[in-house]
Formats: structure tokens, sequence, C-alpha cells
């Protein structure tokens, strides 16, 4: 199981580009996670599922991930359909990817 504060993977500086290039999928993963619960959360729910990162015996997943935001912890919790893999990410309030979080120039 993943438990992932994104916060630490992230450019400190941006807070919105992977900190090293290794992690840069990860992170672009995470954001679709974020991007889907958050929209959810606030009623945009007609998005396509993520599809699953993981590469069980070198061969892509086909799987979907089943996303639910714990609106009480703050945490987003994601499991494969297909291979199991399933995680949590926390630390992503106010981030980019978090669609909760209204526009500064929203009027």
């Amino acid at each position: 199981m993943w438990v992932i504060d994104i916060r630490h993977w992230l450019d400190e500086e941006t807070q919105s580009v992977a900190a090293v290039p290794q992690l840069k999928r990860k992170v672009e993963k995470l954001g679709e996670i974020i991007i889907y619960a958050t929209s959810a959360y606030i009623g945009i729910s007609e998005r396509k599922k993520p599809k699953c990162w993981r590469r069980p015996k070198r061969k892509p997943c086909k799987g979907v991930l089943d996303i639910r935001l714990d609106e009480i912890e703050g945490k987003i919790h994601w499991q494969c359909d297909s291979c199991g893999d399933e995680g949590v990410v926390s630390g992503w309030q106010g981030l980019l990817w978090d669609m909760t979080v209204k526009p500064k120039n929203y009027h």
C-alpha cells in the first residue's frame, strides 16, 4: 500500500511539478487521482476514472482505480479493481489539482 504526502514529492518553490525527474510520472498520476476525487466531491463526476499505473509482471495493468475522498481525514484513497494496488494520498489541499479551491480571480 502506498502512503504518500504529495508535497514531499513536489518542487518546494512551485508545489506544482515533481521535485526530481524520477517522480514526474508518479506526480502526474497522483494529480489525476486528486482531480478526479475533488471534482467528484464538488459534484462534477463526468470524468473517466483514472487507469492503474502498475505493471505487474512487467505488463501494464488494465484496471481502473476506485477513488474516494475521506473528508474527515483529508485523504484520498484509491484501489485498482484488477491488480489490487492501493494507496492513500494526503497533502493535496490547496494544490494545483485540488478542484475544491476557487481560482483567485473567481467572482
